[in-house]
């Protein structure tokens, strides 16, 4: 049994602005002031209300039809209720770790078959024309079933499902083709929103209103201005009466408003956080797997068709200097997004893998192998190139000799991901969810998307955890799979993708997961107001 990762999902390289911190722009020197302007006073942050600051809009409201993490994160998303939903207790490392949100209990009966028995408090928000009810199995298995339709961008997330059925008052059972231990996780997905059959009769899903039974209730006005209220009768609350998100043009004018106090927090371009730093705000750095810049080796052409060069190659760098010295902000890995924090591997299991150039230049001269190569960098931006230019001067100190080919985005995709015609490369990856998503599609030497190549070994392993159920096994799975990658010198994650969120005083309890995009994360956050306010 074998899943791949479906190539359409490489065409998003396509759509990619930043995967990871953002490039620095010139300052312009600000023009001779002919006139006294008045900036207007901060109106009064409402009591008990979160204002956002973000950039961009949603296409449509229908969640099972777009892709959009605008719409997840800030738009009708965090008003609906999935099956599952992302734990957000705090760990060192991104995962991807579940628990209940519509359910209060789930299992795997056997190998194929799983049951998910509905929470007695899960209940329909009420609205105009819709009396609150509580959620039923075959509310589950009408939305479930309308996800996976034929053409529907998730469909894939329930590619193991042969059938979703009611299976007593309050349990939901899947049938499945094969094992799939990624199936709670893909029940968590910010798309996989179970949704009110009778709220859709005559109701266009893209443009009406929103029935969830998530903790928020959802109002759009004209402008696109979204609001999330607290709905009080939700059986795990909130910490937060309302959140606002407030639209702006672009980054640089909405931390602008959270200058003037207008908002309270929003995503700012990582070089602007030193200045903001100093004038008191706070912010975290929100890492987000399944994306970032990865380099991969062609191991099926000379000179990486020989494991030892491509050893020398990856100790010929020190990719954690190359991104503090450009991106600034991301890690570097694997790749693999976690299911666990358990199938993490430590820093120093990571780190023997590189920065030993004098080791590089002995395994380069024993080999005997050429040592010249094109290395392939993607144009995504200044510092895209920047970053690739400085793995290829680590290169060229250890003893290679390295021609840099700057691509277009259009080119890149063509040439390393279509084509397969390269050497080395390095460049955003295309975005992936699950682990098996990543594994079976990228890292097996027979996935859609593998650039780089494989061995039988790597694929036995890769075969064996994507239908493990025991989760202690397949954790130990995932950690041998990532050290064989890094041991057979195939690829690695150069800079995950990050983001930096700066706050006010008046925010606290700022979780920084959003995993798969969902924004599970709001409803953790305390407004702290003065008293009196």
């Amino acid at each position: 049994m074998t899943t791949a990762l479906p190539f359409a999902a490489a065409a998003l390289l396509i759509a990619c602005v930043a995967c990871t911190g953002s490039a620095s722009t010139p300052t312009l020197a600000p023009p001779t002031p002919t006139a006294t302007v008045t900036v207007e006073p901060a109106p009064p942050a409402p009591k008990g209300t979160l204002r956002v600051g973000v950039v961009g809009l949603a296409p449509h409201r229908d969640m099972h039809t777009l892709v959009s993490e605008w719409a997840t994160l800030f738009g009708p998303g965090p008003s609906y209720g999935r099956l599952m939903r992302f734990s957000l207790a705090q760990a060192d490392v991104p995962t991807l770790e579940v628990e209940c949100d519509l359910c209060e209990s789930w299992r795997f009966v056997d190998d194929v078959t799983a049951e998910f028995t509905l929470s007695p408090q899960a209940r329909w928000q009420p609205q105009e024309g819709f009396a609150s009810r509580p959620v039923t199995p075959q509310d589950v298995v009408f939305s479930l079933d309308r996800m996976r339709s034929p053409g529907f961008p998730h469909a894939v997330l329930l590619d193991s499902v042969t059938a979703i059925e009611p299976s007593g008052e309050r349990t939901v059972r899947f049938e499945l083709r094969f094992p799939d231990p990624d199936l709670p996780l893909k029940l968590a997905s910010p798309y996989a929103v179970i949704v009110a059959p009778e709220a859709l009769d005559g109701v266009d899903l893209r443009t009406g209103g929103v029935v969830g039974s998530g903790p928020w209730l959802f109002q759009q006005g004209a402008s696109g201005q979204v609001a999330l209220t607290a709905w009080e009768s939700h059986a795990t609350g909130t910490n937060t009466q309302r959140i606002e998100f407030h639209i702006s043009a672009n980054r640089e004018v909405a931390v602008r408003q959270l200058r003037l106090g207008r908002v309270d927090m929003t995503q700012a371009p990582n070089e602007e956080w030193p200045a903001l730093a100093e004038e008191g705000f706070s912010s975290e750095v929100v890492m987000r797997s399944g994306r970032g810049v990865i380099f991969g080796l062609n191991s099926a052409r000379p000179p990486f068709d020989d494991k030892e060069v491509r050893r020398a190659a990856f100790l010929a760098m020190d990719p954690g200097a190359a991104l503090d010295e450009t991106f600034r902000i991301g890690a570097v890995s694997t790749g693999l997004p976690l299911a666990e924090r358990t199938w993490a591997l430590s820093g120093q299991e990571i780190d023997t893998a590189f920065a030993d150039p004098a080791s590089a230049r002995t395994k380069l001269d024993a080999s005997g192998s050429q040592k010249d190569f094109t290395l392939v960098v993607a144009n995504f931006g200044e510092t895209y190139v920047a970053h690739g230019r400085l793995l290829a001067s680590q290169l060229a100190e250890a003893g290679f000799d390295v021609e840099v080919e700057v691509l277009s985005r259009a080119a890149y995709l063509d040439r390393v991901w279509v084509e397969r015609d390269y050497e080395a490369f390095v460049g955003p990856m295309p975005p992936v969810d699950t682990p098996n998503a990543f594994l079976l599609g990228l890292a097996h030497s027979g996935g859609v998307s593998n650039v780089t190549g494989g061995t039988a070994a790597l694929d036995e392993r890769i075969e064996r955890q994507a239908v493990e159920l025991d989760g202690a096994v397949r954790a130990e799975l995932a950690r041998k799979i990532q050290r064989t990658i890094l041991d057979e010198a195939l690829f690695f994650m150069a800079a995950s993708s990050a983001e930096r969120w700066v706050f006010n005083d008046r925010v606290e309890g700022f979780v920084p997961y959003m995993p798969m995009g969902a924004g599970d994360l709001w409803a953790s956050i305390v407004v702290v107001d003065d008293e009196g306010a």
